[in-house]
């Protein structure tokens, strides 16, 4: 599996210059990490974010059923300089480390 094109990788890291982000190979994809926390990963232009529940983000974004085995929003490239972009992925940091 070919990992993401790296100008793709850092446009999303662009997005969220003002946060404590980094990304790591994994698995042909790029797993995102911000406060050292995994919140998603960075594959085919798009953007995996773990599903926390964050009631903020657009309509278009699909959320996953319950029961669905892989509990993320995927989030197109046409977001990258969404506004709540940056908060959802802090946000979403923030929860997974409250619930560890």
């Amino acid at each position: 599996m070919a990992y993401e094109d790296p100008q793709i990788v850092q446009e999303w890291l662009d997005a969220l210059i003002e946060l404590d982000v980094k990304v790591k190979k994994m698995f042909g994809c790029y797993c995102l990490y911000c406060d050292n926390q995994a919140v998603g990963w960075i594959y085919d232009s798009v953007m995996s974010l773990r599903e926390v529940g964050l009631d903020y983000l657009p309509d278009d974004i699909k959320r996953p059923g319950k029961d669905d085995k892989i509990q993320e929003l995927v989030i197109p490239l046409d977001y990258v300089k969404a506004d709540w972009l940056p908060k959802a992925v802090q946000d979403t940091a923030d929860i997974r480390k409250a619930q560890a």
